[in-house]
């Protein structure tokens, strides 16, 4: 509770005067709340916080700088409950709410690493048949003007970035799928193999904590990964090249 007048109270918490308003889309209709701006964003991010604190008030609006709030109907019609702790994570994590010009910087920062790993990965040089190192994929993503969207995944940007990359470097997607399955004894060391040269596409444990999964590789680290892991395991490895 903030006190010296700096806030006004509603659904039972005071609104700081540096609240910001999160909203979703429903059909036609709009759901808003009040949230901390830092915590919405790190939460948001995935770091566990707890709504309580979030939120600054516990009040649901369909214009929250108006103070319209939205009826227990139209809400329970929406979210299938009135309860502001069963919806707020769903307004949070994918309503729109306006960053800070830092926060949005380091979205993007992140997101462009995320989009950079998942090509270097998969992608490789067809004149050398080697894979482009992460740094040249970088390079060549700010000689292209390549603009990442903080919003949108990395599968769907990658075809686009990828498509500005060709006028940089040749680059290539001769890849392969295996479904690779380690014992338990193993599958920790495994997968850290698994997981550092290839995209995982799917994956399970087993009771007994095995793992199996489908990996996205470069044709040309196929024979590579076969290989560590054989020696990781003693041979006690199963690979199938997924048609």
């Amino acid at each position: 509770m903030t006190g010296g007048g700096s806030g006004r109270k509603t659904g039972e918490k005071w609104i700081d005067l540096d609240a910001v308003v999160v909203g979703i889309k429903k059909g036609h209709l709009r759901f808003e709340l009040f949230v901390d701006p830092d915590l919405a964003f790190e939460y948001r991010r995935g770091t566990e916080i707890p709504l309580a604190d979030i939120l600054k008030s516990y009040d649901i609006y369909e214009d929250a700088k108006r103070g319209e709030h939205a009826t227990d109907s139209l809400v329970e019609d929406a979210f299938g409950s009135t309860d502001v702790f069963d919806i707020a994570p769903e307004i949070i994590k994918q309503g729109e709410f306006r960053l800070t010009h830092e926060q949005r910087n380091q979205l993007v920062d992140e997101k462009t690493e995320a989009i950079v790993e998942n090509i270097s990965k998969r992608a490789m040089n067809p004149q050398t048949g080697h894979p482009h190192p992460p740094d040249r994929i970088r390079q060549a993503m700010e000689e292209a003007k390549v603009r990442v969207d903080p919003f949108i995944s990395v599968d769907e940007q990658v075809p686009t970035v990828v498509k500005a990359l060709r006028v940089i470097i040749p680059i290539s997607f001769e890849s392969v799928k295996l479904q690779v399955m380690i014992p338990a004894a193993y599958s920790g060391k495994g997968y850290n193999l698994v997981a550092s040269t290839g995209v995982i596409k799917s994956e399970s444990w087993g009771q007994d904590g095995s793992w199996t999964g489908l990996v996205e590789l470069p044709a040309q680290k196929r024979q590579e990964l076969y290989d560590e892991l054989n020696k990781l395991t003693k041979g006690q490895i199963r690979i199938e090249l997924v048609r």
